[in-house]
């Protein structure tokens, strides 16, 4: 049995999307999986399951279909991944002055180097950001309300989607 985390993009946000976290809850409770919770209402759910993730997330990918009539993208990654980005966070001294300036990108898949390294060179000292594998960690020290580096820049730069994640959710998403 694997402890996984599935982060939905663009629910309940500005309105867009909307999905009650209680009913998608109860829809999930009717598959494979056990011990489903969510976490707040942006899409953040944390399950057991003995499948592998890519069909963990053609499973609730299938069902926002099906039940709430809703396409979006999916990314479901082990519970100990989520983990392993806070220990690897290249800005863990930036992110203890200022949590609020963190947050992660995770990527449906690790982007060709090409575009890695040419999105890269847009960072400067007050939104920086480096692209591991197949998570953007960014601190963003204009707020997140003001920076034109969004997570719809990200995947147009890097070719691949991205769903967001601030540090306080991250890290929550390790502990449920």
């Amino acid at each position: 049995m694997t402890r996984y985390v599935a982060l939905l993009r663009g629910v309940n946000v500005s309105g867009k999307n909307k999905l009650p976290m209680a009913l998608l809850r109860d829809a999930l409770d009717k598959t494979s999986f056990y011990g489903v919770t969510t976490y707040i209402q942006s899409g953040n759910i944390v399950f057991n399951s003995d499948l592998k993730s890519a069909q963990c997330a053609d499973i609730i990918s299938e069902l926002l279909k099906s039940e709430f009539d809703l396409v979006v993208p999916v990314m479901v990654k082990k519970q100990e991944v989520i983990s392993d980005t806070l220990k690897v966070n290249p800005f863990k001294t930036r992110t203890i002055e200022n949590l609020k300036f963190m947050s992660f990108g995770f990527l449906s898949e690790c982007p060709v180097q090409e575009k890695v390294t040419a999105t890269e060179e847009c960072s400067n000292d007050v939104e920086t950001f480096k692209i591991i594998d197949d998570v953007i960690y960014f601190y963003c020290g204009v707020g997140f309300g003001k920076t034109k580096m969004t997570n719809a820049w990200f995947e147009k730069k890097l070719g691949v989607t991205s769903t967001m994640r601030n540090y306080n959710t991250t890290l929550k998403l390790t502990e449920l």
